[in-house]
């Protein structure tokens, strides 16, 4: 029986010394000569003389003081004595595999021990140390290339502003697809490939565009109209006003729905002054002839752009074969009124002029036009106008 509780005793010794872990159960103090312990920083810091209430993770049992009950063990982060019980005591004393060593050479192995953790945990420090360093020189590496490759990408993006600026008109906007603003002034959308601006002032756009009039004259005609959603998500847009965002600014400054109006007003009565001046009596809005069954047929509508209102215009006509013989001469007398910038229009099925088979030509050879006030003009050939 007494063999069996030995047995038993060795092995509850073994889980003590093995097992790595003392506590009140098989001891009557524990306390860590030096311990060490991780700070906020991650760097071990060290504690002298610390009682604890456990002792776990042994490494090494490396002595024992019969005469004072103390066990001499080391932890993986501390080295501490252990004052056993009188049931470890007496099976302790007795140990062959624990140096049994008087408080002289305990002391001695404590403190080579200590100084084994003090080196331990002074690498371990300075390899943190080095960690830190590293990490805040890897931050410092990373910091300087971001800024040097923002920087490069500012720089790429500057050169490539500035190339834009160079090689475009602040005025041209380029769309990469057709848009459709409805214009104000024009009440329709208008499909543009191309604005040529004027003005972009409180989410309106304004753009100039030439309109053709009678007798090819050009003018210039404005839009106004607000900014459609497709273009202000197309990227070109965006791009050209962003390169020439300050020119846009300064040149949108004094701009306005009613200075587009009166500009629009300037120009077509200037396109009205130049009309009136290529045909001061007017023009052939169109006209056109027709010999079927050899009977005339005709028509034309004419402009006045004369102040005076038309009563009666009389258009004179020539009808030629394919070599110039005369086949018909005569006129056609339309009835107005017409007033100015009024148009009217005439037309005749069959008239009572009859051609032969071979007449294949008409020209006009003069108009005479009597106004209401009794005043008349002739219009010879080399002065008639047609659109």
């Amino acid at each position: 029986m007494r063999k069996i509780l030995f047995i038993i005793t060795m092995l509850s010794l073994g889980i003590a010394i093995y097992g790595q872990n003392y506590n009140a159960s098989n001891s009557l103090s524990r306390v860590a000569l030096v311990s060490y312990y991780m700070d906020e920083n991650g760097y071990y810091k060290k504690k002298e003389n610390v009682n604890l209430q456990v002792v776990s993770t042994v490494s090494s049992t490396y002595g024992y003081d019969k005469k004072s009950h103390e066990l001499y063990v080391e932890t993986d982060k501390a080295n501490c004595i252990v004052t056993v019980n009188d049931d470890f005591h007496k099976i302790l004393k007795k140990s062959k595999s624990i140096p049994q060593l008087k408080s002289e050479e305990l002391a001695a192995k404590a403190n080579a021990v200590n100084q084994e953790l003090a080196e331990k945990f002074e690498r371990l420090n300075v390899a943190r140390q080095k960690h830190i360093a590293d990490s805040i020189e890897r931050v410092r590496q990373d910091s300087v290339r971001k800024a040097r490759e923002d920087s490069i990408r500012v720089a790429q993006a500057k050169e490539k502003l500035d190339n834009y600026v160079a090689n475009h008109k602040w005025f041209l906007i380029p769309t990469s697809k057709k848009i459709k603003p409805y214009c104000a002034f024009c009440e329709k959308s208008i499909e543009v490939d191309t604005l040529n601006i004027l003005a972009i002032k409180n989410d309106s756009i304004f753009w100039d565009d030439s309109e053709w009039g009678y007798l090819f004259n050009l003018y210039d005609h404005i839009h106004a109209a607000k900014i459609p959603e497709s273009l202000k998500s197309d990227y070109a847009y965006n791009y050209h006003c962003t390169a020439f965002a300050d020119t846009i600014q300064a040149k949108s400054a004094n701009f306005s729905t009613n200075v587009a109006r009166v500009l629009n007003a300037k120009a077509f009565l200037e396109y009205i002054a130049e009309l009136r001046k290529d045909a001061p009596n007017g023009f052939f809005i169109d006209w056109g002839w027709d010999n079927e069954y050899s009977s005339l047929s005709f028509n034309f509508e004419y402009m006045n752009t004369n102040s005076k209102t038309i009563k009666y215009i009389e258009v004179f006509f020539v009808v030629l074969n394919d070599v110039g013989d005369v086949r018909k001469t005569g006129y056609f007398k339309g009835t107005g009124p017409v007033e100015e910038w009024q148009s009217g229009s005439w037309s005749w099925d069959h008239s009572s002029y009859y051609v032969a088979g071979d007449a294949t030509k008409m020209n006009i050879s003069k108009v005479i036009i009597t106004y209401t006030n009794g005043a008349k003009v002739t219009i010879p050939k080399n002065k008639l106008k047609f659109n």
